[in-house]
């Protein structure tokens, strides 16, 4: 569907010649509600937590939700659909590129030989009324960059900026979302320090979905049932192996792409999870369960291989 606007709470919006103070600037594009995909898979668990929090926020209460789960599952997605299926505006940041703690806020431009600051998109996310601001990959920041957006977090849901010269308030309704991956296979990552981790009051763990629904996720890519009975069965038993191997339901989807567009089921594989294992243990694991599936009748109450 097409996507729509919501009028800003806040619309103040300027930038600072240094030598003759602010000047106004037309006001930006409003945020987009962005549209839903039917086919994404949510929990019924997750759903409801989901319903509490958007009611919670619209009675006035401040709302953080921090969602944890292995990689390729949906996380940030399942943040954009709860913008869209609540018909609320959306923003993301990527906390990876956060790298000072001022550019939460804004940052200077050089434009006609005068130096200006530019306002941060951020700050617009802040001000419009029942927006969902998603942070994702959170411990992708330094701990410090993080610290300077504590304020926003808490029960005062406002900071002062010197550079933009006003107290920025968070506009009512607004609910922070923020993604993590935590382990040793993710570098590049940073402990969450215990004061920001605590100001997300509602965690919520994101899966796999069931064997049945990723299924029809799977038909979905324009494959037969039969193929995607066989992939499902192929991560699952990767997945639940003594060694686990946890391929995502993203690499899933990738390969249905794949023998979509008429690669063989090897091809298929190889370039959307055989070539990206590194630890030969695991390849060998993951080669002999393809080796199965390619020279072995395959049944569609199969859901793990008999390796």
């Amino acid at each position: 569907g097409r996507s729509s606007t919501l009028g800003r709470y806040n619309p103040l919006r300027f930038h600072l010649d240094k030598r003759n103070g602010p000047v106004m600037t037309n006001p930006r594009p409003n945020l987009t509600i962005p549209s839903s995909n039917t086919n994404f898979w949510i929990s019924e668990e997750n759903k409801a937590a989901m319903d509490r929090i958007d009611a919670r926020s619209r009675n006035g209460q401040n709302m953080n939700v921090l969602i944890c789960g292995p990689k390729g599952c949906g996380k940030t997605t399942m943040v954009r659909e709860f913008a869209a299926r609540r018909k609320r505006p959306f923003f993301e940041v990527h906390c990876g590129t956060c790298l000072d703690a001022e550019q939460w806020f804004g940052k200077d431009r050089l434009t006609n030989q005068q130096t200006q600051y530019q306002k941060a998109r951020f700050v617009d996310a802040l001000e419009t009324q029942n927006a969902v601001i998603l942070l994702d990959e959170l411990n992708r920041s330094h701990p410090e960059v993080l610290g300077a957006i504590l304020g926003l977090l808490d029960w005062r849901r406002s900071i002062w900026n010197d550079d933009l010269g006003y107290q920025v308030n968070v506009a009512p309704g607004v609910c922070f979302f923020a993604t993590i991956n935590e382990g040793e296979d993710y570098f590049g990552t940073n402990p969450l320090d215990a004061a920001l981790r605590d100001r997300f009051s509602r965690i919520l763990e994101a899966g796999y979905p069931p064997f049945e629904n990723e299924i029809q996720l799977l038909i979905n890519t324009g494959i037969s049932n039969e193929w995607a009975e066989k992939l499902t069965a192929y991560a699952n038993t990767l997945r639940t192996a003594n060694m686990p191997i946890m391929i995502s339901t993203r690499q899933l989807i990738a390969a249905g792409e794949e023998l979509s567009d008429g690669a063989s089921l090897r091809h298929a594989l190889e370039t959307t999870l055989l070539n990206g294992l590194l630890d030969p243990s695991q390849r060998k694991l993951a080669l002999e369960a393809l080796q199965w599936l390619e020279t072995n009748p395959f049944t569609s109450d199969l859901r793990k291989l008999p390796l």
